[in-house]
C-alpha cells in the first residue's frame, strides 16, 4: 500500500507540473510571446512563480521514475540508449517538425521560422522541444554514474549533486555563453541537479525526510525561494540575476519536500498519466486556442487563458488515444513501441 501511495503522490505532482507548463506556455515567457502580456500584469507575476518550479519539478519526477528501475549492467548501454532515443528523440524530431510546419503555414502564430532553417531544430534547442534532447543527455549521464556506482550512497550522491550544481552555475555565468548549444546540452546542465534530486528522493527518502530536524531545515531553506521570487519581480536587473543564480539552493529542498509528500488527487493523477503527450502536443493547443478565440472576437485575457489551457490539455489527451491505435503513429509521435 505504501508504494501505491507514493506512486499516486508522484503522479499527482506530475499532473500539477504539466499543467504549470501548459499555463506558462499560454501566458508566454515574455511580453513578446504567448498572450503578449506585459509587466506589471498579475499573470506576468504568476509566470515568475511558474518559471521557478515547472521544469525543475518535471525533471525531478523523471529522476524519481528512473530510480524505480535500478541500473542493470546486463541490459547494456546500447539497449538503454536505444530505448531513450525512441522515447525522447524520435518524438522530438517528428512532433518538432510538425510544429515547425504548422507555425510556418498558419497565420497569426508567433516566432515563425524559415524552411531553410528547418534542419536546425534537430541540432539546436527549438521552442518547447529543447527539453527532450536535454533529458536524453541527462539519462546518459545518470547511466554512466550508476554504472560506476557513484550514487549508491547518500554521501556519493551529495558529491555528484555539488558537481552538477557547479556546472549548472558555470553554464549560466561563465564561458559557456560563447559555446553553441548543440543538442541542448546547456539545458541538460541546468536541469541535471534536479534530476539527481529525484533519484535521491527515491533511493534515500528515509534518510532525507524521515527526521523532523532534517525536514525543518529543508523547509526553512525552501521558504527562502519565496523571497528570491519577490526579488526577481520587484527588483529586476542585477538583484534579480543574482537571485536567479541562487534558485537551485532553494529549489533542491523544495523538490525533496514535494516528492516526500503523500498527498494525491484523482484529477491530477489522471492528467499526470498523459503528461508526456501533453508536453509534446500542448504547443498546438496554446497557439491554436489563442488564434481561434481572437478570430471569434474574444480578446479578454481570462477567457483566452482558460480556453487555451483547456484546449492545450485535453487536445493532447485525445491525440494520445488516437495515435495509440496505430503502431507507426504511436512510435513516431509518442515514442512507444
Amino acid at each position: 500500500m505504501a508504494n501505491v501511495e507514493k506512486n499516486l503522490s508522484v503522479e499527482t505532482l506530475r499532473g500539477i507540473a504539466i499543467l504549470l507548463v501548459v499555463v506558462g506556455h499560454v501566458i508566454g515567457s515574455g511580453p513578446d510571446g504567448g498572450m503578449k502580456i506585459d509587466f506589471p500584469h498579475p499573470l506576468r507575476y504568476f509566470y515568475v512563480w511558474i518559471d521557478y518550479i515547472q521544469m525543475p519539478l518535471f525533471t525531478a519526477i523523471a529522476g524519481w521514475v528512473y530510480a524505480l528501475k535500478p541500473f542493470s549492467a546486463s541490459s547494456g548501454f546500447g539497449s538503454f540508449v536505444r530505448k531513450k532515443a525512441l522515447r525522447l528523440l524520435v518524438p522530438m524530431a517528428a512532433v518538432g517538425t510538425l510544429y515547425f510546419l504548422v507555425q510556418y503555414l498558419m497565420p497569426g502564430t508567433n516566432n515563425k521560422g524559415e524552411l531553410s532553417q528547418l534542419w536546425r531544430i534537430y541540432i539546436f534547442p527549438y521552442t518547447i522541444y529543447w527539453y527532450l534532447p536535454s533529458l536524453f543527455l541527462i539519462f546518459v549521464v545518470q547511466w554512466w554514474i550508476d554504472s560506476r556506482k557513484w550514487m549508491d550512497t547518500l554521501g556519493k550522491w551529495s558529491i555528484c549533486c555539488v558537481v552538477a550544481l557547479v556546472f549548472s552555475r558555470i553554464n549560466d555565468v561563465w564561458i559557456l555563453h560563447e559555446v553553441p548549444d548543440l543538442f541542448s546540452f546547456k539545458g541538460a546542465l541546468g536541469q541535471l541537479p534536479y534530476f539527481f534530486v529525484g533519484v535521491a528522493s527515491c533511493r534515500f527518502a528515509v534518510s532525507l525526510c524521515s527526521r523532523p530536524a532534517v525536514r525543518r531545515v529543508l523547509l526553512a531553506v525552501a521558504l527562502w525561494g519565496i523571497v528570491l521570487i519577490q526579488i526577481v519581480w520587484f527588483y529586476p536587473g542585477k538583484y534579480a540575476s543574482l537571485s536567479m543564480l541562487l534558485y537551485p539552493v532553494t529549489l533542491i529542498p523544495t523538490l525533496f519536500l514535494l516528492l516526500a509528500s503523500k498527498w494525491h488527487n484523482r484529477f491530477f493523477v489522471w492528467i499526470g498519466g498523459y503528461a508526456y503527450s501533453i508536453y509534446l502536443f500542448h504547443g498546438f493547443g496554446t497557439s491554436g486556442g489563442r488564434i481561434i478565440l481572437k478570430m471569434m472576437g474574444i480578446d479578454a485575457i481570462v477567457p483566452i487563458l482558460l480556453s487555451a489551457t483547456f484546449i492545450a490539455t485535453i487536445g493532447p489527451v485525445l491525440v494520445d488515444k488516437l495515435f495509440n491505435c496505430s503502431k507507426m503513429l504511436r512510435m513516431l509521435f509518442l515514442g512507444r513501441r
